[in-house]
């Protein structure tokens, strides 16, 4: 027997729901107009494990937090000339240049303000994937024969993991040596950029922290379908036996906002894979229950034109 099922700690989730839905207009001069709205947040987290322990590293278990955490350092943007900060880089980044990742340090100071160590593993927190609230709302407008339907989602907050931009994969390891996604990345005339320093340092191919340039704001306000129609009445059709003709033209997934990572990438925000499928370099199996964006296919925008017809 390679696996068994077992109570491995305990763990607490408390949410909250809103939903609204009601006719705006019925009927008034021969407008119709139905909405509604879903509003929902869920927290959870461990409250203990059955070793005893607080922590189980190898699989992102940490009292206190929520199940779906990455365990990693967190980025606070490029080092730079001009920070004060960077008079401390050479004992925080030993060997490290300008416009590489900057993390956040964790650890002590001494007396005189410094830092006490380098930046290393003990910086590693673990970061909740939870976002603050998401939801969904739908309306459909008619007029006569003419309705108009649109349905839509919508996400706060939260972090978002894609495997195409960290650079512990083959598709954003900045090293110039195959085609890689298109970034913004730092050079001494464009200091402003989101992406670090192609010359390095590095962590053997990638960039050193690479991992942490997959993690983006989760947020996005999303159009799912919008649908126009036309009934057609059913006078003059009673020879052909049709009871209700209609015709009606629609589109799937026809624009997102209010999303970092559509403004970057272009592509839909909503996750397509576990993280050890379809990811460049996947995360370990016992970690698979992350969702994240890999190189499985997105979203894709369709239009379609259809014609109902009721015997």
């Amino acid at each position: 027997m390679s696996s068994y099922t077992g109570n491995i700690g305990e763990t607490q989730n408390k949410g909250l729901e809103f939903t609204l839905n009601g006719t705006i207009l019925n009927n008034v001069n021969g407008w119709t107009w139905d909405a509604g709205i879903n509003i929902y947040g869920n927290r959870n987290k461990l409250v203990a494990l059955a070793s005893g322990e607080d922590q189980d590293v190898a699989n992102n278990w940490f009292v206190g937090y929520p199940i779906d955490v990455v365990y990693d350092y967190q980025k606070i943007g490029l080092w730079q000339a001009a920070d004060s900060a960077s008079n401390y880089m050479n004992i925080l980044e030993p060997g490290g240049r300008v416009g590489m990742i900057r993390v956040k340090y964790t650890g002590d100071y001494n007396a005189d303000g410094t830092p006490a160590r380098a930046i290393g593993s003990d910086d590693r927190i673990p970061i909740s994937l939870e976002p603050k609230f998401e939801g969904g709302f739908n309306t459909r407008v008619s007029y006569k024969g003419f309705d108009l339907s649109v349905v839509g989602a919508f996400k706060k907050g939260g972090v978002l993991i894609s495997s195409l931009y960290a650079s512990n994969g083959y598709l954003n390891l900045e090293s110039g040596r195959r085609n890689n996604v298109k970034i913004d990345y730092w050079t001494p005339t464009n200091t402003g950029a989101e992406f670090p320093n192609p010359a390095g340092p590095t962590s053997g191919d990638n960039p050193k922290y690479g991992s942490t340039l997959g993690y983006f704001d989760a947020s996005y306000l999303k159009i799912r379908t919008i649908t126009l129609g036309y009934d057609f009445k059913p006078k003059g059709m009673a020879k052909t036996g049709i009871d209700k003709f209609r015709i009606y033209a629609l589109v799937q997934n026809p624009f997102v906002m209010f999303s970092p990572y559509h403004k970057l990438s272009g592509m839909d925000p909503e996750t397509n894979s576990y993280s050890n499928q379809n990811a460049a370099v996947p995360y370990s199996n016992n970690l698979k229950r992350l969702l994240t964006i890999g190189t499985n296919t997105p979203s894709t925008r369709n239009y379609l034109i259809g014609i109902n017809l009721t015997f």
